[in-house]
């Protein structure tokens, strides 16, 4: 061979070479990539049950919230009972005073 094929083999090896070398750069970066991939799948799926996980608890929180009302409610309307209960009881009492009071 001649100088000039040489030469055009030299540039054809090294350009082959560097080739090689940006397809195995290439390789580990999609590795990386994929590596990635399953770290953020991994996490999204961490966020996902600490997403249902608040959910659970809002729910829990919010059944909690409404029996506490209702429990709220029922209370005041027992005490409505009460205080009308006791109303007429002072009423009967004070007839009662009077009538005693007024020697009849």
């Amino acid at each position: 061979m001649n100088a000039n094929g040489n030469n055009r083999e030299r540039w054809t090896d090294e350009r082959l070479d560097r080739f090689a070398d940006s397809v195995s750069e290439l390789r580990d970066d999609i590795a990386e990539l994929r590596e990635g991939l399953a770290e953020l799948r991994e996490g999204l799926a961490e966020s996902k049950d600490s997403i249902d996980g608040l959910r659970v608890t809002a729910q829990a929180l919010l059944q909690i919230a409404a029996q506490n009302q209702q429990a709220d409610r029922d209370r005041q309307e027992e005490n409505r009972q009460i205080n009308e209960r006791l109303d007429v009881q002072q009423g009967q009492i004070e007839l009662l005073l009077e009538h005693l009071l007024s020697g009849r």
